[in-house]
């Protein structure tokens, strides 16, 4: 019987073979990787091998290292910490050693690069390092400049927080005069004639004051100084008391203002004041920017485990531009037009509303098609359970002023 012909063998490495050798396989790497260098020591960390990207990366032939420690490529800063040999450490402990870290080129430039030092081993003896470098300058200088500009708006923070502080205490201090003698004044004209005047001098005056305190929270928020005394609360209750403190603004503008609440308590623990001073902002707006003889409804229900207090009016609405960035802080559909305000009001109210572990949204249809704005703020762990009434229903009977 003839014994099976024997197949054609191609030698490993040759020409012809589909497999090239590891040492031709390595010899690719090193050609074609032009953003990393190769770099190989010995076990006195000697540079033996100068391969890949390690020329034009840091400027040195081949010919100039061999032979020498890897040390050179270090800062002097680094050597001095002894950072080379902590980095052949670790890897000699660890099997590998990476880091970020400063390098020196030939001309005295600085790259910032990565750098893998793997330790070589032969039956549990160290023969050599491996170390493999990618540049990351473009990359450090990308972070340092922004973080430059980080630090500028921090320091700028800094100053406008300081300077509204300043401004606010001083103009609250002139305020209180100005009010004290139009009260004065108010008490000794029996005559009644400056009855008028007094009351719009007063009126004005306390929307100096209240956008004084406005400046303040912005001032306070910014620094991280916003302290919040939270109670026991009912949201029907307070939305309630809120609404009667600013009803004589819409009817000042023959605007209708309706309040609804569900007939059983909605219980939240909160800052009694940040709630009325997040709801009266609310209001004071849609009073603010709905014609005369329009509508406004503010009203509360559950939704799943938040108190929803919701504000919506028939006014003028919000430019869709303006949708995305309402809350931004100066943020004004016609900065160079005066409305009355330095355009914080809702800026501060999300932060508000932030501080509470809450949510806020906005919905505008359109132009004049009016606004709708819905506060969700946390109900009281305790009333999570046996809220009333049930998540998403419609609350009939209510309780409407």
């Amino acid at each position: 019987m003839n014994a099976p012909p024997k197949r054609a063998q191609t030698p490993v490495g040759d020409a012809d073979s589909a497999e090239p050798d590891s040492e031709r396989l390595l010899q690719l790497l090193w050609d074609q990787a032009p953003d990393h260098a190769f770099i190989m020591l010995d076990r006195r960390s000697n540079i033996a091998g100068w391969r890949g990207a390690a020329e034009a990366m840091f400027g040195y032939a081949e010919a100039e290292v061999l032979g020498k420690p890897l040390d050179f490529l270090f800062t002097e800063h680094d050597r001095s910490l002894g950072m080379p040999q902590h980095e052949r450490d670790i890897a000699v402990s660890a099997g590998r050693s990476e880091d970020d870290r400063w390098h020196l080129r030939k001309d005295g430039a600085l790259i910032w690069v990565f750098g893998s030092l793997v330790s070589l081993k032969e039956d549990g003896q160290l023969v050599g390092f491996a170390k493999v470098v990618s540049e990351r300058t473009n990359k450090r200088s990308h972070v340092e400049t922004l973080q430059n500009r980080l630090d500028a708006v921090k320091r700028d923070l800094e100053g406008r927080d300081m300077f509204f502080g300043r401004l606010t205490h001083e103009v609250r201090n002139s305020l209180a005069p100005i009010l004290n003698v139009a009260s004065l004044l108010e008490q000794t004209d029996t005559s009644g004639r400056n009855k008028l005047p007094l009351a719009i001098v007063k009126r004005q005056v306390a929307h100096m004051e209240r956008m004084m305190r406005d400046l303040m929270d912005v001032a306070r928020i910014g620094a991280g100084r916003l302290q919040l005394f939270k109670e026991d609360l009912d949201v029907g209750a307070e939305l309630v008391e809120i609404v009667e403190t600013i009803r004589s603004q819409a009817a000042s503008k023959r605007q209708e203002l309706f309040v609804i609440v569900p007939p059983s308590p909605v219980r939240i623990r909160a800052d009694r004041q940040r709630v009325h001073q997040i709801v009266f902002n609310l209001l004071h707006n849609a009073i603010k920017y709905t014609p005369e003889a329009g509508q406004i409804w503010a009203h509360c229900t559950v939704e799943a485990d938040y108190a929803v207090i919701k504000v919506q009016d028939t006014g003028v609405g919000i430019a869709p531009e303006l949708l995305p960035v309402i809350f931004d802080l100066f943020t004004q559909e016609n900065p160079g037009q005066s409305s009355g305000g330095f355009g914080v009001g809702l800026s501060i109210v999300k932060d508000l509303i932030d501080a509470h572990h809450g949510f806020v949204e906005v919905r505008c249809d359109g132009k004049d098609k009016g606004s709708m704005f819905a506060v969700r703020l946390p109900l009281r762990d305790t009333d999570v359970d046996e809220r009333s009434p049930e998540s998403g229903s419609p609350i009939e009977p209510g309780r409407s002023i």
